[in-house]
């Protein structure tokens, strides 16, 4: 589903502000590591984030290090930052929400699991 952000003059996926929520919120300097951070909390796969990641940069929301580029920090632009102002009241509904798809997928896996052979 696709949000009006800023009176429509961006639009954003749910996946997408969950992702300026959480660099918002987060202390992880390394897109590698909030990638890592965000597939294991929210059970999205880790090219899914990188996507997002990508996708997010060349909205100019927010910036991080390339591959030819080192020490450069995962963070929101002031595009970014006024995004997530925008955001911010309903955001721990959308966190919660993922959460909670999350443990399901994770509850399912691991019953599964016990029946493998």
């Amino acid at each position: 589903m696709v949000f009006s952000v800023e009176k429509g003059l961006l639009r954003l996926t749910e996946r997408e502000q969950l992702v300026i929520l959480e660099i918002g919120s987060d202390a992880i300097d390394s897109a590698s590591s909030f990638v890592g951070y965000i597939s294991d909390t929210y059970s999205i796969s880790k090219s899914s984030v990188w996507y997002l990641l990508n996708r997010l940069k060349e909205k100019g929301m927010l910036d991080f290090a390339s591959k030819d580029e080192l020490g450069k920090p995962l963070r929101l632009t002031q595009l970014g930052r006024s995004t997530l102002e925008g955001i911010n009241a309903k955001g721990k509904d959308l966190m919660a929400r993922y959460e909670s798809v999350s443990l399901t997928y994770s509850a399912k896996n691991e019953s599964f699991g016990a029946y493998r052979f």
